[in-house]
């Protein structure tokens, strides 16, 4: 079964007998989108977006940019990443997985996770509070 191949840039570290890589979570799966043709660098650039254009017969995906130079944006259609009725879903399922591992990211780094702290049993076997 072939596979495939993604370059990752990362931390590396060697121990005995191995070396291995740490990688940004959401930066391997940006690459992984990508060989896969499941996710665009427009993402990314400001002024540009990805958007599902169902005006002409059958849906397209394309890539947007804003012609505007001030106010409310105008978008222009710059590029066509695929017209492909199988693979437009799938484009989009995995835009919204990323955006929930981004909201995923952004909450654990806002708060972290209140530890509840366990109720310790007395050897008579009630609890504190009991009596």
């Amino acid at each position: 079964m072939s596979s495939k191949k993604i370059s990752l840039t990362g931390e590396v570290h060697i121990s005995t007998g191995s070396i291995y890589t740490t990688v940004d979570a959401l930066e391997a799966m940006k690459v992984i989108g990508l060989a896969y043709g499941l996710y665009s660098h427009a993402e990314e650039v400001r002024g540009q977006r990805v958007m599902l254009d169902e005006g002409g017969g059958h849906p397209v995906l394309v890539v947007q940019e804003d012609i505007s130079h001030h106010g409310s944006p105008l978008w222009e259609t710059i590029c066509t990443l695929t017209d492909d009725p199988r693979q437009i879903p799938r484009y989009l399922a995995f835009r919204d997985a990323l955006k929930m591992l981004r909201e995923m990211d952004r909450e654990q780094e806002r708060s972290p996770v209140p530890q509840v702290p366990v109720r310790q049993i007395k050897k008579d076997g009630k609890k504190h509070h009991e009596r």
